[in-house]
């Protein structure tokens, strides 16, 4: 392990200590068996990323803790949702699916009046732009491969928090063999020497994505939370210090946000050598919107990918 990887993973976050793990999947699953036990109850956000979801579902119930879900946008649900054996509570914000910011003041003074914990999993941000642990949460989880890793090949998740519940997380990592590939260290400190350089860069040309989709006559909608009709925007400007890499765009009826995505993908990769592509063009389902993570591509040639991949959805519709 890396003491000093781990002391500067600290210090971003405002945290006492932080740990390295196999991938953001793990950093949620270990973080969740060190402060729950069977006959604990999660109220967790019902906004999550779907691995997360996943393992909340099948895995914890298994383990006989019980999870309940409330959606993160409404203030009382997180009261009506507790239980006498609340031990902990989860939020995702950014939320990576939909684009939105949560308060964190409503789960945040639940835990802080039964004494329990908050986990803010903060991955859609990195900490350059959002650290939650200054705004009352107990415990800030990231899927490093998103934004803090260079270029998102790795699989590296991070945990950061008080020593004594790291240490616990630790020994949950330890027990359910989640340590990461030795290669991650060297990794995560070629990303921390650029992190804050590309997060600024990110967090401009996703503000140029947007701008640009917002006059595309084949987009019909857009969600950044940088633009001033974002809904969260009182949250970006109280807590956040950018706002960040995600870009959702909903396509026209009849486009098909797969295709799109990979003749994006496509078109990005021309001339380059894939392993140096690092923005990502990803379906969100089947429900029309494409969500972009943009990486260290220059504004225009993100555009120009996803000009050319529309104007072939348009002509040949699926």
């Amino acid at each position: 392990m890396s003491h000093s990887l781990t002391r500067r993973l600290a210090e971003l976050e405002g945290a006492e200590a932080a740990l390295v793990l196999a991938s953001g999947r793990a950093a949620v699953a270990c973080t969740a068996l060190a402060l729950l036990r069977p006959g604990d109850h999660l109220l967790a956000g019902s906004a999550l990323r779907a691995s997360t979801r996943a393992f909340f579902t099948r895995e914890l119930p298994a383990l006989g803790t019980e999870v309940t879900y409330v959606d993160p946008r409404e203030p009382r649900g997180w009261r009506r949702g507790l239980q006498r054996t609340t031990r902990a509570l989860f939020v995702e914000s950014p939320v990576i699916d939909s684009g939105r910011l949560v308060d964190l003041r409503p789960p945040r003074t639940l835990a802080n009046e039964l004494g329990t914990a908050l986990i803010v999993d903060a991955t859609g941000a990195s900490p350059v732009n959002f650290t939650p642990l200054a705004h009352g949460a107990d415990v800030v989880l990231h899927d490093a491969t998103a934004f803090i890793e260079p270029h998102g090949k790795g699989e590296v998740g991070i945990v950061a928090g008080t020593e004594a519940l790291v240490e616990e997380v630790r020994l949950k990592m330890k027990a359910w063999g989640a340590d990461p590939h030795p290669a991650a260290y060297a990794q995560l400190e070629r990303g921390l020497a650029t992190l804050e350089v590309r997060v600024h860069h990110q967090n401009s040309v996703a503000l140029q994505v947007a701008q640009w989709a917002g006059t595309h006559p084949q987009v019909s909608g857009v969600v950044y939370a940088g633009l001033p009709d974002h809904p969260d925007q009182p949250l970006l400007a109280e807590w956040f210090k950018g706002a960040g890499a995600l870009v959702l765009l909903q396509l026209q009826d009849g486009h098909d946000p797969a295709r799109v995505s990979a003749h994006a993908t496509a078109r990005l990769r021309e001339g380059v050598e894939p392993t140096r592509v690092s923005t990502r063009f990803l379906a969100q389902g089947e429900t029309g919107w494409l969500r972009v993570e943009v990486g260290l591509e220059p504004a225009e040639h993100l555009a120009d990918a996803l000009a050319a991949a529309l104007a072939v959805a348009a002509s040949s519709p699926a």
